[in-house]
């Protein structure tokens, strides 16, 4: 409180003692001379309001974790030894040096491993094996001004130290919070990758899938894809535009019931070298770029509006499992998939606005200049000059390496039954996006299959789609149904629902399209009751309409 004489209590009693509003002194009644003193009071209920607003915190139990980061965060991660029979000198059940477990994080044990990064509870572990563990905290960086300073005009009139954010100096990240991409079947990217193959043209498209424990990295996550959603585009045979999807939602919601969500997106990035051969060109490598910067835009921006959530920051996430897969030419001219993710780091600087594409080259970022619509701060990165001191730059251009974490991919070994192995006869069912689907198209693929594998005929995202935004009959209502008999493998609950009325009429319809798109010239359907007569007849037997 201020106490300025008698008149104390009428400036407490003007403005609640909450000097926050921005007064001159004349409307204050205080006179250059005067003498201020401060009190304080300790029986006030209410805190001194101080000049900085905080963001809202996120109290740790509100924070709902992936069963992934459930699991994890249980799991100590220790790595276990066999006794080493040269150096150990004890029975089995001791323990030395040479044979004691090692913590997830060590140097010696990822390098033998060629583990590049460590996984991102590995780096937890480390951080909370220090004195300060236990208060372990996970905050990005923040490039903006903080909002509520009230010691000067806002930007650009005034800025202070209180407000201004910190200049970063951008560091390669140790860790990751993907370590690798499995798809379940190989199908599933030969399938995208054949729409290049028979068009030429470039694709882009998301991956959904779940997160599971990784078993080659410690306390490592992977993604699992299930398969891989193609949006509405316009491509050519060097970019993609990404459309309108007015279905987004609908492919989610599928994707929900069958327990998967969106892990990642994934194009293609593939120009001929020799057809005959069936060879590529190897247009990115350690001389030209591995992602664009505009691609690491992108995926940064993709990284943030899939956050990880997490117990350890204020705003209940940090960081992302989000992936990015490019598919391209390698250095042996054949096709491969190449996994990626953005720092932590990056993400922030997409998130505020700060980070552009070079013009120079591809594979070079800019740092924007502040104006008077935006502060940005210095932004610095660390490399070798060409006598091997280590020097401070400014981030005006910035090589993308520095943002970049490269991830393994894989398939899983034989004999893994994926969850949407489509249907087990040719012609497989189209891809959404690709051409225009109708009962006419449902009818081929379905007739094809057999009777028996009536659940596989359903395993197929593309199938769930169309049975789910079809026109004729939607299945919308019976879509978690399905999706469980799927997901559970329970072939008798499929054959209960083949045998359901709701079914029936979607084959009654077939039946109906299949008669009145003969064309053999043996038999006519009436336009009326829909019975099929002899090509004889001129009337129809039963209800007697005229043959048209």
């Amino acid at each position: 409180r201020y106490r300025h004489g008698s008149a104390s209590s009428g400036i407490n009693a003007e403005y609640g003692g909450n000097f926050r509003t921005r007064q001159s002194l004349q409307n204050m009644r205080l006179n250059h001379g005067d003498m201020l003193f401060i009190k304080t009071r300790i029986d006030t209920p209410q805190s001194t309001p101080i000049a900085m607003e905080s963001e809202p915190s996120s109290s740790a139990g509100s924070v709902i974790l992936d069963d992934v980061d459930n699991k994890l965060s249980k799991c100590d991660g220790h790595i276990s030894r066999k006794l080493n029979p040269q150096l150990c000198n004890h029975n089995e059940n001791g323990r030395c040096v040479h044979c004691s477990p090692l913590e997830p994080y060590d140097d010696d044990y990822l390098k033998e491993n060629k583990i590049k990064h460590m996984s991102y509870y590995s780096y937890l572990k480390k951080r909370k094996s220090g004195s300060s563990g236990k208060f372990v905290q996970m905050e990005d960086i923040d490039c903006k001004i903080k909002p509520g300073c009230i010691k000067h005009p806002p930007w650009p009139e005034g800025i202070c130290t209180q407000c201004q954010p910190q200049a970063v100096t951008l560091n390669q990240q140790d860790y990751r919070h993907t370590d690798f991409v499995e798809f379940e079947s190989a199908d599933i990217v030969e399938n995208f990758i054949n729409y290049w193959r028979t068009t030429g043209l470039q694709r882009v498209g998301f991956l959904y899938g779940r997160y599971d424990v990784e078993g080659h990295v410690p306390l490592g996550i992977k993604s699992v894809v299930s398969f891989i959603y193609e949006p509405p585009q316009n491509s050519d045979q060097k970019s993609v535009e990404f459309l309108d999807d007015p279905y987004h939602c609908v492919v989610d919601n599928i994707a929900k019931l069958l327990g998967l969500y969106c892990v990642g997106w994934i194009f293609t990035d593939l120009q001929p070298l020799s057809i005959s051969e069936g060879t590529v060109k190897n247009l990115r490598n350690g001389k030209t770029f591995f992602l664009s910067a505009q691609e690491c835009i992108h995926a940064a921006y993709f990284q943030n509006n899939y956050p990880s959530p997490s117990n350890l920051s204020k705003l209940g996430k940090f960081g992302s499992k989000f992936v990015t897969v490019c598919i391209s030419g390698n250095e042996s001219n054949t096709i491969e998939m190449f996994a990626y993710q953005v720092s932590n780091q990056c993400m922030a600087l997409v998130r505020d606005n700060i980070l552009l594409p070079a013009r120079e080259h591809p594979g070079l970022a800019y740092i924007k200049h502040s104006t008077a619509e935006q502060y940005v701060p210095d932004v610095f990165f660390r490399e070798k000059d060409e006598y091997g001191n280590v020097v401070t730059k400014e981030a005006r251009p910035l090589p993308v390496e520095y943002l970049l974490l490269q991830l393994p991919t894989g398939t899983p070994k034989d004999g893994h039954r994926p969850l949407l192995p489509g249907g087990v006869s040719q012609p497989k069912f189209p891809t959404v996006n690709r051409e225009s689907l109708d009962m006419e198209v449902f009818k081929r693929y379905y007739r094809a299959q057999p009777d028996d594998f009536f659940l596989e005929s359903l395993s197929d995202m593309n199938v769930l789609f169309f049975l789910h935004t079809n026109d004729t009959l939607s299945f919308a209502d019976n879509l978690a149904e399905i999706c469980a008999a799927i997901v559970a493998g329970d072939r008798e609950t499929a054959q209960n629902f083949k045998e359901s009325a709701t079914w029936a009429t979607l084959e009654q319809i077939l039946a109906v399209d299949t008669v009145l798109t003969h064309s053999n010239g043996n038999t006519w359907s009436c336009s009326i009751c829909t019975l099929i007569n002899d090509s004889g007849k001129t009337m129809c037997e039963a209800c007697g309409t005229p043959k048209q």
